[in-house]
């Protein structure tokens, strides 16, 4: 290469990865209590049970710093439950967050490394799982290249856990999570943005208990679907589920979804969908023991998807107890104006799969009716950092729903769940610098 072309490239390079020399720190907060009543949320209750009132609050404070090409990001968090410690405890219970740094390499091109959360689609794999208090994190490095112009995006993630610090030589991994992680999501939009393709693959990488070396792993890929044009949206997604389990069971499990929700009104928009988590058939107890065919969400939201009591929030161990479900919904929405708007969404549940265990060696057939939630929330925003939202549910369960959570016909409670919760995010400090 002779001179002239190497100073092209030079200049070409210096271009593309040009940025505006300027800088930006932000001190920003959130308080966030939310007070409940937890009579039937998230299991069903008789006479031996008894409702009770709850307020847990979520207390951040976030610093965010950007200058040229780095950004950095780092929060400090407090969850409490009111009550949990005497006022006179000396216990600290503040904790890190998020703590990571950004680096853009140029326009297109970024790495972003430390722990941070994962928000992808329609969340159904990777969230933030904001209902909770502690929201869902993750140590992971991303690579990030985002292209506007073709309105084309790709993240590829890659997490290596370890319990302990320069350990001399391998160690089980006793932490409740995986061992390793890695992802790829491709995204690309089309016709004038209106129509958005996804394409997410997960590899979660579990160490068998009591083990050393002894890894196995979880594969799960599939595609989403979003069309919007007009007061028309449409949304579907399908994944796979294969690979081998932490217990060494071999998965093959699927799950779909479609929604399809229109503005029949300037302030009312209806919909409908069906969510499918495909479930293991327990008739077959031997079978069982060696494979799996229950969908795991992995580190996806339940509760924004399979009704807000939550009974169907775990993962693959405790939703039916394995045996899958199925979930249509009808859905309303109402916004009145930018400060009131209120929701109306009603589920009818159902088992995937209608065997599942009472015992290691024996499995009992149930109807399939798992009964029917209905969940109203209603949100106030007075201002750019307040929201008030208020929501009330009810859970009507079937003779199945109630054998799950072991109750004989007709010996469950009324089920409902209520709550009232506030978010205020305060800017205390915007400084930009050019």
């Amino acid at each position: 290469m002779n001179k002239l072309n190497k100073l092209l490239v030079i200049v070409l390079f210096s271009f593309l990865c040009s940025q505006n020399v300027q800088s930006q720190f932000v001190i920003s907060g959130e308080f966030r209590p939310k007070a409940m009543l937890m009579d039937g949320y998230k299991e069903l209750r008789n006479d031996t049970k008894f409702p009770y009132g709850i307020v847990i609050q979520r207390s951040r404070l976030n610093f965010d710093y950007a200058k040229d090409n780095i950004s950095i990001g780092f929060s400090l968090q407090d969850v409490r439950v009111w009550g949990q410690d005497a006022s006179t405890a000396n216990n600290n219970t503040v904790g890190v967050h998020e703590a990571w740094l950004k680096y853009a390499f140029c326009k297109d091109l970024a790495i972003k490394l430390g722990r941070q959360t994962l928000k992808y689609d329609d969340e159904r794999l990777l969230s933030t799982i904001n209902w909770r208090d502690q929201n869902a994190v993750h140590d992971i490095a991303l690579l990030q290249y985002s292209n506007e112009k073709n309105a084309f995006k790709a993240d590829f993630g890659l997490a290596l856990n370890n319990p302990a610090a320069y350990q001399n030589f391998l160690t089980e991994y006793s932490v409740s999570n995986y061992k390793y992680m890695s992802f790829l999501w491709l995204n690309k939009k089309f016709f004038d943005k209106s129509l958005e393709t996804s394409l997410l693959g997960i590899a979660d990488v579990y160490q068998t208990p009591s083990t050393i070396k002894n890894y196995k792993t979880r594969y799960t890929v599939g595609p989403y679907i979003n069309y919007k044009k007009g007061n028309l949206n449409l949304s579907s997604s399908f994944y796979y589920q294969t690979g081998k389990l932490a217990n060494n069971k071999d998965v093959d499990a699927i799950f779909y979804s479609a929604k399809a929700m229109y503005k029949v009104h300037k302030i009312l928009e209806l919909g409908v969908g069906f969510d499918h988590y495909s479930g293991t058939d327990f008739s077959d107890t031997t079978k069982a023991k060696t494979k799996s065919t229950t969908f795991d969400k992995l580190y996806g939201s339940g509760h924004t998807f399979l009704g807000y009591m939550d009974y169907f929030n775990g993962n693959s161990s405790d939703i039916t107890k394995g045996a899958g479900v199925n979930d249509i919904y009808f859905k309303a929405n109402l916004v009145f104006n930018e400060k009131h708007s209120m929701e109306a969404t009603y589920h009818i549940f159902s088992l995937d799969k209608p065997y599942f265990l009472v015992s290691k060696k024996a499995s009992i057939k149930y109807d399939k009716s798992l009964g029917s939630e209905i969940d109203l929330l209603y949100s106030y925003k007075p201002n750019k950092i307040v929201n008030f939202n208020l929501g009330y549910s009810v859970f009507l369960p079937s003779e199945t729903m109630e054998n799950i959570h072991g109750f004989a016909k007709g010996d469950s409670k009324f089920a409902q769940f209520a709550y009232l919760m506030l978010t205020i995010k305060p800017v205390f400090l915007n400084y930009t610098e050019k």
